[in-house]
C-alpha cells in the first residue's frame, strides 16, 4: 500500500499539496471537456442540425447515469477521505467494496429501466420527429452500457478520493483518447451517424475500467475493494448517502433542468435545441475546470477534517478560492471575446451559431459565481455538512434555476431563457458563501 499520497495531504504545504491533487484533477476535466466535446465536434461535421439537437436531447440522460453512480462515488468518497484522515484503513476498503459493488446492481436497474421508458422519455424532452430517431440511436446504446459508464464515473471519484487523482487523470486520458480515435471512424467511416458516437463513447469508457481495475489488482490502493470487504453496514450507507444523494441531486437538478431548458429552447425551433446544446458543451470548458479544482481540493479537506487538523483545513478553502477566481478571468475573457468563434468550431450553420453567442455572452456573468461557488460545495461535501450540502446541491440547477427558466422566459423570451443560469449560479453562491464561513468560525476556537 502506497502511503506517501497520504503524507502529502497530512503535511506537504498547502498551495504545494493542493496543487499536486488539483493539477491532475484539472487535467482530467480538461479530458473531460475534450470527451463531451468529442461527439458534439464529430457529429457537427455532418452539418446536421437533426443530429447535433438529438445528442444534445440525449443529453440530460447521460448526466442522469452520472448522478446515479455519484452517488456512491461522490458519497463513498466523501467518506473515505475522512476514513484515510483516521487512519481506518479497514473501513476505507468496505467503503471502496460497497460503493463499487452497490453502483453496479444500481447501473442494471438503470439500464433495464431506461430501455423500457426511452420513447416516453424523448417524449418529454420535447424531440421532434426530425430529432427523434437521431436521439433514439445514440441513448438506446447508452443505456444498454449503463454498468460500463456508471462503474467508470463511480471508480474516477474514489481513486481521487484516496488522492490517486494521478491514476484518475491517466484513466481518463485514456477513455478519452480512445473515444477521440474512434469517433471518426464509427460516425464516418462506418456511416454510423450518432450511433456510431455512441459506440465510441462506451469503448472508451470501457478501456478506463479496465486501467482502474489493473491499477487496485497491484496493490496501490490504501483502499483497495475486494469481494471479502463488501458489507452491508448501516453506517456505511448512512455515510454514502448523506453526501452521496445530495451530490446526485444536484446532478438530477442539472438533467431536470437541461431538459426543461431544452424544451423551452424548442418552442424557438431546433436550431435553438442545437444551439443550445453547442453553448452549454463550451460553458462546459470554464466549468469543468473549476469542477477539477473543487474535486482536488475536496481530499484534502476532507482529510484534514476528519484527522482534525483545522486550521490547515481553514488554509486549504482559502487558496482554493483564491484559486479559482484567478481562474475565471480566463474563462471570463475568453468568452467575451470569442463567442462566435467557438460555437463556430463546431457547426457552421448560422442559424445556430447566432443564439449560440448570444447564450455563450449570458454564460460570461456566470463564471466567477460558479468558480466559488464549486469550492463551497466541496467544503460542505468534504466536511460531511449533509443538510447545506443537500440545500446548494438542488439550489443551482433546481430549486432556483427551473423557477427561473420559466419566468424569464415568459418576462423575456429566449434573452431570459438564457440569462437563468448566471441568476441560479448568483443566488446559489450567495448562500453558499456564508454558510460555509459560519461552520468555519465555530471551528476557530477549535484545538489543531
Amino acid at each position: 500500500m502506497d502511503k506517501s499520497k497520504l503524507q502529502i495531504m497530512e503535511s506537504a504545504p498547502v498551495t504545494r499539496a493542493i496543487l499536486h491533487l488539483a493539477i491532475p484533477t484539472i487535467l482530467s476535466m480538461v479530458v473531460q471537456i475534450l470527451y463531451n466535446l468529442t461527439d458534439t465536434f464529430f457529429i457537427g461535421k455532418l452539418n446536421d442540425p437533426y443530429q447535433v439537437a438529438g445528442v444534445t436531447i440525449a443529453l440530460p440522460i447521460s448526466m442522469l447515469q452520472m448522478a446515479l453512480a455519484g452517488i456512491f462515488g461522490n458519497g463513498g468518497g466523501s467518506y473515505l477521505s475522512r476514513l484515510l484522515g483516521q487512519k481506518n484503513y479497514d473501513e476505507a476498503k468496505a467503503t471502496t467494496s460497497t460503493s463499487l459493488a452497490s453502483c453496479l446492481i444500481l447501473s442494471v436497474f438503470v439500464g433495464v429501466a431506461g430501455l423500457v421508458l426511452l420513447p416516453q422519455i424523448l417524449n418529454l424532452t420535447g424531440a421532434s420527429p426530425d430529432s427523434y430517431p437521431h436521439a433514439m440511436g445514440y441513448l438506446g446504446i447508452i443505456l444498454a452500457c449503463s454498468p460500463i459508464v456508471m462503474i467508470n464515473f463511480a471508480m474516477t471519484q474514489l481513486l481521487r478520493a484516496e488522492g490517486a487523482a494521478r491514476v484518475a487523470m491517466i484513466g481518463m486520458i485514456i477513455g478519452t483518447g480512445t473515444n477521440i480515435l474512434l469517433d471518426p471512424l464509427f460516425i464516418f467511416g462506418f456511416g454510423m451517424g450518432v450511433k456510431g458516437a455512441a459506440v465510441a463513447t462506451i469503448i472508451g469508457n470501457l478501456i478506463a475500467v479496465l486501467y482502474y481495475g489493473r491499477y487496485y489488482i497491484q496493490d496501490h490502493s490504501p483502499a483497495k475493494p475486494a469481494l471479502r470487504y463488501i458489507r452491508m453496514k448501516w453506517q456505511i450507507f448512512t455515510e454514502i448517502f448523506k453526501i452521496g444523494v445530495p451530490s446526485s441531486l444536484s446532478q438530477v437538478m442539472m438533467s431536470i433542468g437541461s431538459s426543461v431548458a431544452y424544451r423551452l429552447a424548442s418552442a424557438y425551433g431546433d436550431h435553438s435545441v442545437a444551439a443550445m446544446g453547442v453553448s452549454m458543451r463550451v460553458f462546459s470548458i470554464p466549468i469543468f475546470v473549476f469542477i477539477g479544482l473543487s474535486i482536488g481540493a475536496q481530499p484534502l479537506i476532507g482529510y484534514t477534517y476528519g484527522a482534525k487538523l483545522y486550521k490547515r483545513m481553514r488554509e486549504v478553502i482559502k487558496k482554493s478560492l483564491a484559486i479559482a477566481l484567478v481562474l475565471s478571468v480566463f474563462g471570463i475573457l475568453l468568452f467575451a471575446s470569442f463567442p462566435e468563434q467557438l460555437i463556430s468550431i463546431f457547426i457552421k450553420d448560422p442559424l445556430v451559431v447566432a443564439p449560440g453567442t448570444v447564450m455563450l455572452k449570458a454564460y460570461v456573468y456566470a463564471i466567477p459565481f460558479a468558480a466559488t461557488g464549486m469550492i463551497f460545495m466541496a467544503c460542505l461535501q468534504a466536511m460531511g455538512k449533509a443538510l447545506p450540502s443537500l440545500i446548494v446541491a438542488i439550489s443551482r440547477q433546481g430549486i432556483v434555476y427551473i423557477p427561473a427558466i420559466f419566468l424569464l422566459n415568459k418576462l423575456f423570451g429566449f434573452q431570459g431563457l438564457v440569462f437563468a443560469m448566471p441568476v441560479a449560479d448568483a443566488v446559489t453562491v450567495a448562500f453558499s458563501g456564508p454558510t460555509v464561513w459560519l461552520i468555519l468560525r465555530r471551528m476557530k476556537r477549535k484545538a489543531y
